[in-house]
């Protein structure tokens, strides 16, 4: 079995509690931030509903708590 981590975004949370343009464009900043985190050569799987997935094999310990830092939970996959 290799480990493999995954991080999902829910769309309908991207905005959490907006209330002005101003606050919504800073929320579109975060997280536009926090995706060029994300490793290149991360999978992604976006079936169009509300939901992206971000799948991602770390090469190391390290990898693995860099990973977790922005999120990503580890899923085993046979």
């Amino acid at each position: 079995n290799k480990m493999t981590m995954e991080l999902i975004i829910r769309g309908k949370g991207i905005f959490g509690e907006s209330q002005t343009k101003g606050e919504m464009i800073g929320c579109l900043h975060w997280v536009g931030s926090w995706i060029k985190d994300i490793p290149d050569d991360a999978k992604i799987y976006n079936k169009g509903d509300d939901y992206v997935i971000f799948s991602v094999e770390p090469k190391d310990k390290d990898d693995r708590k860099f990973l977790k830092s922005l999120g990503f939970r580890r899923q085993e996959v046979e």
